[in-house]
This record gives C-alpha cells, sequence and structure tokens, in this order.
C-alpha cells in the first residue's frame, strides 16, 4: 500500500479517512488548512486502495476498520498529551464515528458520511456479489466496480452506525444537501443517535459528494470546531 499525506508537524494530531474508492487527496482541502492552522494531519490510504481494483474486490470492512484504528494509534503515539481528532469522508466518516466510538478521541467529524447511499441497489450487493462478481460503472472494459466490495462497504456502513450511540466526544457532522452519492436524511439521523452531549449539525448547500468547490464552506466550520475542542493544545 502507497504511503499516505500528511501536513504540519507540530500541534495536536488529526486523522483524515478518505471514502470509497477514494484516495487520501480528497481530503487536500481539510488537511492543508488544518495543516497551517498548527495540526499535524494524517491521511492514510484505506486497505484496498491505491493499489488497483484487484485489491479491492480482496478487502473487507473488518481490514478497513483495523487499518483506521492502526493509523489512529499511531497518531495518538506522536501526540500523547495532546490527543487525536478523527474527521471521515463518507465511508471514512463511517470509520470514524467507529473509532470514536471505541477509543476516547478529542473530537470527530463526519463529513457526508456513508450513514446510506443513493442508489438503493447497494443494499441488496450482501446477497448478490457471489452470483454477480462486478457491476459496470462506465464504458471502458475496466470501468467495473467488484458487488464484494460494495457488500463489505454495506456492512461498514450498518456496523458503524450501530456504534453512534456508545460516541462521547464533541461531534460535528456537515451534510451537502444536494449530495448524489448519499443520504441528506439519513446523516441526520446519524447525528441523531451519536451520544455525545456536545454535537453540531449542518446542511450545507452544496451538490458536492468530495468537497472542492465547495470545500471552504466546510473547512471553516471544521477549523472553527477544533480549535474549540483542541485549543489548549495549538
Amino acid at each position: 500500500m502507497p504511503q499516505g499525506l500528511r501536513w504540519g508537524q507540530d500541534g495536536p494530531g488529526v486523522l483524515l479517512l478518505h471514502g470509497f474508492t477514494g484516495v487520501p487527496a480528497d481530503l487536500a482541502a481539510f488537511g492543508e488548512r488544518l495543516g497551517v492552522s498548527g495540526y499535524s494531519v494524517k491521511a492514510p490510504w484505506l486497505a484496498g486502495h491505491g493499489d488497483g481494483p484487484v485489491e479491492l474486490e480482496r478487502v473487507t470492512a473488518y481490514q478497513w476498520r483495523r487499518g483506521a484504528e492502526i493509523a489512529l494509534m499511531e497518531l495518538v503515539e506522536e501526540h500523547p498529551r495532546s490527543g487525536v481528532a478523527v474527521l471521515g469522508l463518507s465511508l471514512g466518516g463511517m470509520l470514524a464515528v467507529d473509532l470514536a466510538a471505541r477509543f476516547p478521541v478529542r473530537a470527530l467529524v463526519c463529513v457526508n458520511p456513508a450513514a446510506a447511499v443513493q442508489r438503493k441497489a447497494a443494499s441488496v450487493a450482501p446477497y448478490l456479489w457471489r452470483l454477480v462478481p462486478y457491476i459496470k460503472i462506465g464504458p471502458e472494459a475496466e470501468d467495473r466496480l467488484s458487488v464484494h466490495a460494495v457488500a463489505e462497504l454495506v456492512r461498514a456502513m450498518r456496523e458503524s452506525a450501530a456504534e453512534a450511540p456508545k460516541v462521547r466526544a464533541p461531534v460535528l457532522v456537515l451534510q451537502s444537501q444536494h449530495d448524489p452519492t448519499v443520504r441528506p436524511e439519513a446523516s441526520q439521523r446519524l447525528f441523531e443517535r451519536f451520544g455525545s452531549r456536545e454535537k453540531e449539525f449542518a446542511m450545507l448547500p452544496s451538490h458536492e459528494h468530495v468537497p472542492r468547490r465547495d470545500a471552504e464552506d466546510f473547512v471553516q466550520r471544521i477549523v472553527v470546531f477544533l480549535s474549540r475542542h483542541l485549543e489548549a493544545w495549538l
């Protein structure tokens, strides 16, 4: 697996987790701003990503969770006094929920979390992957996606959502109002399930699942939120 991305050097740690079929660079807008704002930011590759489609075909939800856990522990070792906040996009948002439910993170940020996807067919992937190994996602022969990987995505979504009531860290959920990939109303339901006393939800007028043109709207809210909960260590 290739190396992930790093921004900043000193200050509290922030772990960034990308989404399904995504890359660490999807989080560059967040990482760059947090790095110059005084945080030590790490964005690893999730299991099955970065090594071609064959690896994604073999991946499991457990490998995603375990990889995120290892990355968190490494960052905690680098920042034992300040602790670490976790930010995840899409699938990464759900993995971040899982981490926050099991470990004492300083804060949790979910950006367009994959609590439920727009394509309803994804929900039957756990039952079909042995019969239908791939689905076409484009005109070229290589434009295909492993149904087994989608089934593991659904597993990770469901298992992480079940952990939400165990989260006690401060939570920020940011959701694109017109997200083409995940269902905005599912993010609201996920937010309501968190056990945290301090939690914020914002529906932003964006059409992007991976914030790029609208990234600044997300970044500003994230920086304010994290500074409020980690300012003693900046």
